[in-house]
C-alpha cells in the first residue's frame, strides 16, 4: 500500500526564555499515513499534535528527522500542492468575503479562474455557508469561520487533508454535517490526517490512530486491533437472569441492569461460564471486550489534559 505521509525520528525543541532550558515538543516522532485511510492523531494537550502538524506542512522546520510526502522530501512545494490543511484556529482577513477569500486560495493553488468560481460555489453550500457569500466575514461566528476553514481547506480537491480540530466552535448540528462530510471524502478515497479532542468524530471516522505522549509514540494501528481488550471477555446471554447467580468470579461486571450481558477477566472466564450454564444460562455469545478509544486513550497516557468533549 502507497505511504501518502512518513515521518522517521522527527524532533524539535523551542527556545524556553531567558534563562530557561529548551522545551522539547518532539521527540524521535514516527508516523506513517497510507493512501487512502483516515488516521487520527491523539495525545494530551501539550503532547506535539500540533507541532507535528506545523512541520508537515513546512510551517516550522524539525532540528532533526525526516518527513516525506508522496514519496518526497516534504520541503519540495509541489509536494503540497496535493494538501489542503485546516489549523486549529485558522486566521483569515476577515474584510474579505467567503467567495473573495475562496478566490484567492485558489490562485494560490493554481487553479484557472472558471474553475475557482465553480468550486467556491460548490463548496460553500457544501459547508452550509452558501446564504452568507456577500457578507464581509468580520459579521461571522468562531463557527461560522471554522466552516469556511474548512472550504478553503478543501478548495483544490486535495488527495491529502490534514484536519487540526475541524469541529473546534461548532454547534452540535455542526459538528454533525462536518463529520458527514469527512466520512464523505473518507469514502471517496481522500488521505485525512485527523488531529482531535473529539473521541466520537474520531472513531467513528479513522481507520487507525496515532497516540504520542511528551513528543513520542506510545501507541499506533487499526482501531479494530487496538481497542480489543487482551484481558477481558464479553459473555452475552440469550435471556434476562432474574438475579445473578452465586458463585461468579470476583471480576465479573454486569453491563446491563436486565443481566444478559457481563464483562470478565481472562484468566476467569471458564470459571464464570461454568457457573452461568450450571444456573440455566443459554449463552449466546463469547468474545474478546471491545474498549472505548477514550479507555484506551487512558490506558496509554492517564487522562493528562484530555478533553473529551460532548
Amino acid at each position: 500500500m502507497d505511504t501518502v505521509l512518513g515521518i522517521e525520528d522527527l524532533h524539535k525543541d523551542y527556545p524556553g526564555g531567558w534563562r530557561k532550558p529548551r522545551r522539547t515538543a518532539l521527540s524521535g516522532l514516527n508516523l506513517e499515513v497510507p493512501r487512502g485511510k483516515t488516521i487520527g492523531l491523539l495525545g494530551p494537550n501539550g503532547a506535539g499534535k500540533t507541532t507535528t502538524l506545523k512541520c508537515i506542512i513546512g510551517l516550522i522546520r524539525p532540528r532533526s528527522g525526516r518527513i516525506s510526502l508522496f514519496g518526497e522530501e516534504i520541503i519540495k512545494a509541489n509536494a503540497r500542492k496535493s494538501v489542503g490543511f485546516l489549523p486549529e484556529q485558522p486566521y483569515f482577513d476577515l474584510y474579505l468575503t467567503p467567495r473573495k477569500l475562496l478566490s484567492y486560495y485558489g490562485r494560490l493553488a493554481g487553479m484557472q479562474p472558471g474553475d475557482i468560481k465553480a468550486r467556491t460555489s460548490y463548496l460553500l453550500n457544501l459547508v452550509g455557508m452558501g446564504d452568507e457569500t456577500d457578507l464581509s466575514m468580520d459579521k461571522y461566528s468562531k463557527g461560522m469561520l471554522q466552516r469556511i476553514g474548512l472550504a478553503q481547506a478543501l478548495i483544490s480537491e486535495p488527495e491529502f487533508l490534514i484536519l487540526d480540530e475541524p469541529s473546534s466552535g461548532l454547534d452540535p448540528l455542526g459538528k454533525i454535517q462536518v463529520r458527514d462530510l469527512l466520512a464523505s471524502l473518507r469514502d471517496s478515497g481522500t488521505t485525512i490526517l485527523i488531529s482531535s479532542h473529539q473521541l466520537s468524530e474520531i472513531e467513528e471516522l479513522c481507520d487507525g490512530v496515532a497516540i504520542i505522549h511528551k513528543g513520542r509514540n506510545v501507541a499506533s494501528g487499526g482501531l479494530e486491533d487496538l481497542l480489543l481488550s487482551r484481558e477481558e471477555y464479553e459473555v452475552v446471554l440469550e435471556e434476562a437472569m432474574p438475579s445473578p447467580p452465586e458463585g461468579l468470579p470476583a471480576s465479573v461486571s454486569w453491563m446491563d441492569a436486565r443481566l444478559t450481558r457481563l464483562v470478565v477477566d481472562r484468566d476467569d472466564l471458564n470459571g464464570a461460564l461454568r457457573t452461568l450454564t450450571e444456573s440455566g444460562a443459554a449463552i449466546e455469545l463469547v468474545r474478546q471486550r471491545r474498549m472505548t478509544l477514550e479507555e484506551y486513550f487512558i490506558e496509554q497516557v492517564g487522562n493528562e489534559g484530555w478533553e473529551t468533549g460532548p
